[in-house]
């Protein structure tokens, strides 16, 4: 299962992944994240996403794959975190980013949000 939800102003995706996932739900929420850009009037690429991984288990090796696939398609977003407390989940994660720049995983959601969100509070100082 999955949730998503966006933030308009701050051009912000925010993914929750929650239990095992199969490769069709994994291509469902790549197609919902991107009707989700597009609702959000931004270009693909224009956007941050955050994923949190916190309800999500180390995944099958074929989803893993599918979830690599996705990120490196031409809607990625321009920056994006994930954050899960499991050490585990953290090396699978790097596994499925590792092809992609601007990308970081974190143990927490405030780590994650505020490497996201650091070239905004620069510029608001």
């Amino acid at each position: 299962m999955y949730s998503i939800t966006t933030e308009p102003a701050r051009k912000l995706v925010r993914l929750k992944l929650m239990g095992m996932l199969s490769r069709e739900q994994v291509a469902a929420l790549y197609h919902e994240e991107h009707l989700a850009i597009r609702a959000m009037h931004c270009r693909p690429g224009d956007h941050l996403c955050i994923v949190d991984l916190t309800e999500c288990p180390l995944q099958l090796q074929d989803v893993a794959n599918a979830f690599q696939l996705g990120i490196k398609s031409d809607a990625k977003a321009k920056r994006l975190a994930m954050f899960t407390g499991q050490a585990l989940g953290r090396m699978q994660a790097r596994r499925i980013a590792r092809e992609r720049d601007e990308v970081m995983i974190f143990e927490r959601r405030e780590e994650a949000e505020a490497w996201l969100f650091a070239d905004e509070a620069r510029s608001a100082a």
